[in-house]
């Protein structure tokens, strides 16, 4: 067995919102469409059958909801306080993944892609690794383009949210 560990940076989006909670998430959700719709990604019997699949799944954003994690409910479990509320969406789009895992596999390692909604008072942080700081490790400038395709949508979907 050969084990090898490799030190490497990654940057940490954080964007705070005055908006609740309710809201943020409710937009959202409205902007990955169908909650849990990358599950009919499975019975695809071609590749046309796929992206049609991806292309009617898919949100606005370009993105679909793959799963939610409520970390906020089972952390009120050990608490006689109220916890603040926390959920990680678990988002994506496998035409996206392509044009970054077909020049290094290890991108899948990344995708689909994790975003923290965290409650915070009466407002909403949104917490995100950058995208191409995690996928684009030391491959080439096509997957570091692809990366960074990555990382406008992530962004413009977080600005869309946060907007009043």
């Amino acid at each position: 067995m050969k084990k090898t560990v490799t030190t490497h940076t990654f940057q940490l989006v954080h964007v705070c919102t005055e908006l609740p909670f309710e809201q943020v998430t409710a937009s959202l959700q409205a902007s990955l469409g169908e909650k849990r719709a990358a599950a009919g990604l499975i019975g695809a019997t071609s590749l046309e059958d796929f992206q049609n699949r991806v292309e009617t799944s898919k949100g606005p954003s370009d993105f679909m909801h793959f799963i939610e994690f409520n970390h906020g409910n089972w952390l009120q479990l050990f608490s006689d306080t109220p916890s603040p509320r926390a959920v990680v969406y678990v988002l994506g789009n496998p035409l996206i993944a392509h044009t970054m895992v077909k020049h290094d596999m290890r991108a899948a390692l990344n995708v689909p892609y994790r975003l923290l909604v965290l409650q915070q008072g009466n407002g909403t942080d949104i917490l995100y690794h950058l995208p191409s700081s995690l996928i684009a490790l030391d491959s080439s400038e096509e997957l570091k383009a692809a990366a960074g395709v990555l990382d406008e949508k992530l962004e413009q979907l977080v600005a869309n949210i946060t907007s009043v």
